[in-house]
């Protein structure tokens, strides 16, 4: 597979062209793969580099300023016609993939989610066989050359394949076919030594999003919160059957410390300055008030928020806190947060936990009888909630992407956030959380957006 512009604009423009290598220079010296001898372009502007096991291009920012999509990226994993600009207003190109004829690559984080769906489907068995098929199909080759491996996970030493080769007979009378086997078993052990490398960083991968949900989920807890506005006066704003106006919604956030402060969005406690209608009860001079406000963990009854105890940042940023009674959270799992700096992060692994939006989706969590009876009660969020809770029936989602970008001060991933929940932690691949969810650009994937904890962290009680 190798890079290919569309050059929309500047020295190139109009002319598609293809990259060889693995790593494509961009910038206006006279060495640069990609030459734009242009103001807005550094010398050494940027690097587009593929990863071969990842089957991905990633675009690194280094002397110059790079726009993917009409935003600013220190690095990002590209996609399909993403639009990219070197420098403010300077040459622009669409990318593209180009993978010659009979060649195939699919990541293999890709092949591990196709095999996940195909086994809720379909059992264990095909889903074995579908995984096995992607892999002698549609991995790299350097991930074909390791594919032995997943013969020692089920039983084959490879001590019976070197003492095969071995023992065949005449090898002593054929002395170059010999060094050449020889050689090809250094290499192929050399090469399964980096596989090796490679799957046991998936299964550390997979190791981490076990212990999240079988442990760090039981810190996340489920939002519920319903809000009403009183004029200057004192009265409620009312609807025209004479009832008062009531906003309901949920959220998602996590427990951050021993004390009881839990981490969430800024939106998810102050949700009438997202609300569009709550806007005209605020210009008219409204004040909100919480009517209902409470968090519920897995596995217990929903604990009541003081509103009182909620902190919010000076600036604008989508992240908040409130505190809990340090009781009523006193066995629950207080999440480990990463340290400020996120430049240690190496893997680019990304797991999101929230809980799902609406009371629909919490349904599903619960099974068929306890719905039926919520629904022939009529059953209302609040009770809904509480008789959910009461039957284990509330755990958060956990999904699985990929960072695109890691700033200071922002972090965009692909995981399904849709799904997850505003205020959720995300976590990286040493199982510390790095970031708080708070938006998602629907249909623009690898576009969903986190806080970086350090900013979270410094609402936490010293």
């Amino acid at each position: 597979m190798r890079a290919q512009l569309l050059h929309l604009s500047g020295p190139q423009r109009g002319q598609t062209i293809t990259y060889d290598g693995t790593v494509v220079a961009v910038g206006s010296a006279a060495d640069a793969d990609v030459r734009l001898p242009v103001p807005q372009v550094a010398p050494h502007h940027a690097v587009i580099e593929f990863d071969e096991p990842a089957c991905s291009f990633l675009l690194r920012r280094k002397d110059g300023q790079v726009f993917v999509n009409n935003q600013e990226i220190e690095e990002v994993i590209l996609n399909e016609g993403d639009l990219l600009e070197w420098g403010a207003g300077g040459p622009r190109a669409r990318f593209r993939h180009y993978v010659a004829n009979g060649r195939v690559c699919k990541p293999v984080r890709k092949m591990l989610a196709d095999a996940r769906e195909v086994q809720q489907a379909s059992g264990h068995g095909v889903a074995t066989t579908a995984l096995a098929r992607d892999l002698l199909t549609k991995a790299t080759l350097r991930l074909k050359i390791g594919l032995p491996l997943l013969l020692l996970a089920i039983g084959l030493p490879l001590a019976f394949l070197a003492g095969w080769l071995e023992a065949r007979p005449d090898l002593s009378s054929v002395r170059t076919a010999d060094a050449i086997t020889r050689g090809q078993l250094d290499k192929l052990r050399a090469a399964q030594e980096r596989a090796t490398a490679e799957l046991a960083h998936l299964a550390q991968a997979n190791t981490l999003v076990q212990r999240i949900q079988e442990k760090w989920s039981h810190g996340v807890c489920l939002v519920h919160g319903m809000v009403a506005m009183r004029r200057p006066g004192g009265d409620y704003f009312v609807d025209a059957g004479g009832d008062r106006i009531e906003f309901e919604y949920t959220g998602s956030g996590f427990l951050a410390a021993a004390d009881g402060t839990v981490i969430t969005n800024r939106h998810v406690v102050t949700p009438w300055d997202e609300l569009d209608e709550t806007k005209p009860m605020l210009k008219a001079g409204g004040v909100p008030e919480f009517v209902h406000l409470t968090a519920t963990f897995p596995g217990r009854p929903p604990i009541d928020i003081d509103p009182a105890t909620i902190r919010r940042r000076s600036d604008k940023l989508d992240v908040a806190a409130f505190v809990l009674p340090a009781g009523a959270v006193a066995d629950l799992p207080a999440l480990p947060l990463h340290g400020d700096d996120l430049s240690d992060l190496g893997d680019r692994h990304a797991i999101v936990v929230g809980f799902p939006t609406g009371l629909a989706a919490l349904l599903v969590q619960a099974d068929a009888p306890l719905v039926d009876r919520l629904r022939a009660e009529g059953a209302t969020m609040t009770l809904a909630i509480e008789r959910l809770a009461a039957a284990d029936s509330i755990a958060p989602t956990v999904t699985e992407g990929i960072f695109s970008l890691t700033r200071p001060d922002l972090l965009t991933y692909d995981a399904a956030t849709t799904h997850g929940g505003s205020g959720g932690p995300v976590f990286g691949a040493d199982g510390t959380v790095i970031g708080v969810n708070f938006a998602i650009l629907p249909g623009f994937s690898g576009k969903n957006f986190g806080v970086p904890i350090r900013f979270a962290r410094e609402l936490l009680r010293h």
